[in-house]
């Protein structure tokens, strides 16, 4: 009985020696009782009340409950149902009294056919015959008791108000329903249970109508005929006229037929303007209606530009949450969940793993899943850019700082990285001055721009990863010792798409799916047995490659079917092409720098575009690659001297 507000009820009785008084647990929700017979000064002390004050209801009984419910007053009737111990006492006292045929009357206008008289039970005991008695209305109540007397059915009368009254007319004893306190309490915790429902039930309603009315769109609730039960005020705004009952035609005139022709987000004109039309069906109860959406097609042009022109401006944003990762491997379900543990801290954390292995997923997800999600996600791969480039990207430089440099100068990537996380892939890249320079801003929390002469204080979480071997690279002297310690502070070890098999079917399933319906094909299979060819092979470049093929077979395959023998064969294909470019062969030429950049570009095709391992292979540095497949063969610089070939 513990709500906001306590309920108050009005307790009515029809006389004043049924009336419970002094019981603690009763009163405090009884804010008026009434002693009164059915009839108009009744219903005008109820309605009195409830002009005073919030009444929940009325708690009574028998045929004080049916004439409150037939004048339906304007409050929820609680009717008090008696026990077996209230039978059990009002036989005990009839008895004691020297009565031995009781018969005990009610009045039940629902449960009994017009002029009927029903005999609901009859119980023979050893000292007494109990009689129990239902009319519909006191006509036919005082019919039956005439009768039952006259042929010495019965000797007293127990009931409430009308048999009682009824019995007195016509000089019988009788005897009272007296209810104890237990009933009482009983029907009011039911009662204050109901009314709790129903407050909150009406707090449900008033705040869908609130969101409703708020709401861009305009929201007609109608039944199967096409009337309208319900709508919003922009709904409401459509209908011209001011009648209470509007219909469906009014707006479209086709009706409901046109309405549940339509196919989702269908073009409508209503009212001379195009709207985006969707029609939900609802059961209301037993009753099948319909909510029908209306968006004006303005609003929907407005808010897909303020949508692009967000995204465009607003770029630092990591794309993945570990939702994405599709982890149905073991080896991939525990990776994520250490992840996920990284992500609530702000230390560094330093992915490792062969190229196409989802390190940037990994990065983007530790991001949205730590406390600096609201912040920017700032990446950048350190192998696509120079030396000197990189440095200026990742710092900023002041005006003047090099030709070509903004007159204004540049805020670096760590600057917009702050209060976010900045993912530097391909760390071992880095040339070892920009190493040290990155050292110095890991421990100090601030940077200096290229040409300037102030730090900047910065607040960024660095999260980096790599294809290499840093170790091994330390040991070499390639990569600082420090900074190594430094960015695996959390490291984590993404393993090759070959040691994680579990994840090659569902994964591929993903992209095939996600290909498809991009391209607008419908491709299905009949089990998922047509995938296992997919076990066989390598993956070699990892999800990289698996997405590759799986474009290839939503693009290619012949059909909508897709079958075992389709991905064998477009396996066999990639294994030929691969087997193929194995060999080079090149014309006679004097031109050695011309046959160098052709043999360059074969290895490059050979390995997938991937310019990561064709330096491995050549030995040779990013920088170098690039300037040999941009302007052609050069003599090779004094740091590259000797690891060319």
């Amino acid at each position: 009985m513990n709500g906001t507000k306590d309920p108050k009820f009005i307790a009515v009785y029809y006389d004043e020696k049924v009336a419970l008084r002094g019981f603690a647990e009763l009163d405090a929700f009884i804010y008026r009782t009434i002693i009164s017979p059915p009839g108009p000064t009744l219903l005008e002390e109820i309605e009195k009340t409830c002009q005073e004050t919030e009444i929940s209801g009325v708690l009574t009984r028998g045929s004080l409950a049916w004439y409150l419910h037939e004048h339906h007053i304007s409050v929820p009737i609680f009717d008090v149902k008696y026990d077996v111990k209230t039978i059990f006492r009002l036989i005990q006292g009839c008895v004691a009294d020297g009565y031995c045929k009781i018969g005990i009357f009610e009045i039940d206008r629902t449960a009994l056919p017009e002029d009927a008289i029903g005999l609901r039970d009859r119980l023979e005991l050893s000292d007494c015959t109990v009689l129990y008695y239902k009319a519909r209305d006191n006509e036919n109540l005082r019919r039956t008791i005439e009768q039952l007397s006259r042929q010495g059915e019965i000797d007293i009368v127990v009931g409430d108000s009308e048999p009682l009254f009824i019995a007195q007319s016509l000089g019988l004893p009788n005897r009272p329903f007296y209810i104890d306190q237990y009933p009482w309490i009983g029907a009011l915790t039911e009662a204050c249970y109901l009314t709790e429902m129903t407050r909150k039930q009406a707090s449900q309603d008033n705040f869908i109508e609130v969101i409703t009315n708020i709401i861009s769109e305009a929201v007609v609730i109608v039944d199967r005929a096409g009337q309208v039960k319900r709508c919003n005020r922009k709904g409401l705004q459509l209908f011209s006229n001011k009648a209470p009952q509007h219909t469906i035609t009014e707006i479209v005139p086709g009706g409901m037929e046109e309405l549940l022709a339509q196919t989702a987000n269908q073009l409508m004109t209503i009212c001379s303007r195009q709207y985006v039309a969707n029609i939900v069906p609802l059961l209301i109860g037993t009753e099948e209606h319909y909510a029908v959406i209306l968006n004006n097609v303005r609003y929907v042009e407005g808010m897909e530009m303020s949508i692009r022109k967000q995204n465009k401006n607003n770029g630092l944003a990591a794309k993945f949450t570990f939702d994405n990762i599709i982890c149905q491997d073991e080896a991939t379900r525990k990776l994520v969940k250490v992840a996920k543990k990284y992500a609530r801290t702000n230390s560094t954390v330093l992915i490792c793993g062969e190229t196409g292995t989802g390190k940037e997923v990994f990065a983007s997800s530790i991001h949205n899943a730590s406390l600096r999600r609201d912040g920017p996600f700032v990446a950048i791969n350190c192998a696509t850019l120079s030396e000197t480039l990189i440095e200026s990207e990742l710092f900023g430089y002041e005006r003047g700082a090099f030709t070509g440099a903004l007159q204004s100068g540049k805020a670096g990537l760590f600057e917009l990285a702050h209060k976010g996380s900045i993912f530097l892939d391909e760390v071992g890249e880095l040339p070892l001055r920009l190493q040290a320079k990155l050292l110095r801003v890991l421990q100090e929390k601030e940077i200096m721009r290229v040409g300037g002469s102030k730090v900047i204080p910065v607040d960024v979480r660095v999260i980096a990863a790599t294809n290499q071997n840093l170790r091994e690279m330390v040991r070499e002297n390639k990569f600082r010792e420090d900074l190594y310690y430094r960015l695996a502070l959390l490291e984590i070890e993404i393993p090759p798409l070959r040691r994680r098999p579990g994840d090659i079917i569902p994964l591929f399933t993903d992209f095939l799916t996600e290909t498809a319906e991009r391209e607008g094909r419908s491709i299905y299979w009949n089990s998922p047995d047509v995938f296992t060819p997919l076990l066989t092979c390598r993956w070699s470049g990892n999800i990289r490659e698996l997405r590759n093929l799986a474009e290839r077979v939503a693009l290619l395959c012949d059909g909508n079917k897709l079958t075992a023998a389709t991905i064998e064969s477009m396996l066999r294909r990639s294994d030929d092409s691969r087997q193929g470019e194995d060999q080079y062969s090149c014309g006679i030429t004097g031109d050695l720098k011309a046959f160098e950049r052709d043999y360059i570009e074969f290895l490059l095709r050979r390995f997938g575009g991937d310019r990561d391992q064709l330096c491995r292979f050549l030995h040779m540095s990013k920088t170098t690659l690039w300037r040999k497949l941009s302007r052609g063969a050069e003599e090779p610089r004094e740091e590259d001297a000797g690891v060319e070939m």
